[in-house]
């Protein structure tokens, strides 16, 4: 008897399931060879890496880049940014950690940053060091350990958890006899970060994690600071930890440069000692937003590396949605598509989402989403392709009621700013 075959999509399901089962299994050992997995983490399929969140680097990097970068090069960058994330927490967590002796490890970044905090340091009044979910974020601590610096490492929960088994795993390297990692969202996590700073030692954190003991979403000491144009809300509670002991506040981030591992530094604050009142306030709000114009320098240079970016919709704030009268996009677009124009979706801020039996948009800057139904996905296809679009001559082939649901939808789009005029000397908008 013939046994059936299975389609070309179930074997390719087969087949794509078999090798994240993969690459799951390499990332949860610390014996597997780093080239092995390097290669084949570099070599998933986009499909492949929407588990780890190639989606939401789309939409959040889409959010910051839109009017400016091209659909391919946001594309290449939140693929890029993805790899980062997976290929960034294997190599620190199961191939440097384990690896670790009692000798204290060399510097693993180029760069001045020891030097910079040791300097700092010597002021008495304990340092602040800020970094960013980046590159090569998890070997700044190390190297400050490593060089004999006291550093105080403040974590969300499942960090910590992944810190405290690595210590279990191999208690006799050298790196945790200076290195103190806190769970901050637990109960009075961070007062070891205060008897530390108070102490006069390194308090470093991955600010863009924006978590305390309210988690993630809570609202308890934060500010409001723009990140390339947006707006965003995020924690400032080591800010003002700084402020309240009177230490300098120092951001840098860990990137690629010319194939080796380094470190940039950013401009230093220092409340020249402790503050109270307006005072504490004031340099609060200005070191906060210093250190995220320095984050959206390296994202200008280094988008493709910043690993922490598929959370970035967490704190961002979305852009109020307006709506223009829908009479008025009528009129307007009716007038556009008579004078041999199209519409199509506004690629600058739309990105399409796949449903279950439809067709999701999300508007990057707003949040909006916008849903297809399965009857209209033909139209959703044609407006989501930038160069062919609607047009009049595609719109007058359908019968009058199905032409007349399209219209009403274009319309209703357009007047969220979801599509765009194309192709005429008519106003784009």
């Amino acid at each position: 008897m013939t046994m059936p075959q299975g389609t070309a999509s179930d074997n390719a399901a087969t087949s794509t399931s078999t090798r994240l089962d993969r690459v799951n299994h390499l990332l949860a050992r610390s014996d597997a060879s780093k080239s092995e997995v390097f290669d084949l983490v570099q070599s998933l399929s986009d499909d492949e890496l929407l588990p780890f969140g190639l989606r939401a680097y789309r939409l959040n990097l889409l959010s910051l880049f839109g009017r400016d970068w091209s659909r391919e090069r946001i594309a290449r960058a939140a693929r890029a940014a993805a790899i980062s994330k997976i290929l960034g927490g294997w190599e620190y967590h199961q191939h440097y950690l384990p690896r670790l002796t009692q000798a204290p490890d060399g510097p693993q970044l180029k760069g001045e940053h020891v030097e910079q905090v040791r300097a700092l340091l010597e002021r008495g009044r304990g340092v602040v060091g800020v970094s960013f979910h980046f590159g090569h974020m998890r070997f700044l601590p190390s190297d400050f350990a490593h060089a004999g610096i006291a550093t105080h490492l403040p974590l969300a929960s499942d960090s910590y958890n992944d810190y405290w088994t690595a210590r279990a795993s191999n208690p006799d390297a050298a790196l945790w006899k200076r290195l103190n990692f806190v769970d901050v969202e637990a109960r009075a996590g961070a007062i070891g970060l205060a008897k530390g700073l108070a102490r006069g030692e390194l308090a470093f954190s991955t600010i863009d994690g924006n978590t305390g003991s309210d988690g993630t979403r809570g609202d308890a000491r934060r500010s409001t600071v723009a990140l390339l144009g947006r707006e965003c809300r995020v924690k400032n509670g080591l800010f003002a930890m700084a402020a309240r002991f009177g230490s300098p506040v120092i951001p840098m981030v860990a990137h690629h440069l010319d194939g080796e591992r380094a470190c940039r530094t950013g401009p230093v604050h220092d409340p020249g000692g402790p503050l109270r009142g307006a005072d504490a306030e004031r340099f609060v709000e200005e070191a906060v937003q210093s250190a995220y114009t320095f984050l959206g320098e390296a994202l200008n240079a280094y988008a493709d590396e910043w690993c922490g970016g598929d959370l970035f919709h967490q704190w961002r704030l979305p852009i109020p949605s307006t709506k223009h009268p829908v009479e008025e996009i009528e009129r307007s677009l009716t007038e556009h598509l008579r004078t041999g124009g199209r519409v199509a979706m506004d690629t600058r801020r739309i990105i399409e989402l796949p449903g279950d039996n439809d067709i999701v948009w999300t508007d990057a800057m707003t949040g909006r989403c916008y849903k297809f139904p399965f009857a209209s996905i033909d139209l959703a296809t044609r407006l989501a392709d930038e160069s062919q679009g609607v047009d009049l001559q595609w719109l007058d082939r359908h019968p009058s009621d199905e032409r007349s649901r399209m219209w009403s939808l274009i319309c209703q789009l357009a007047s969220r700013d979801a599509v765009r005029c194309h192709g005429s000397a008519e106003a784009t908008r």
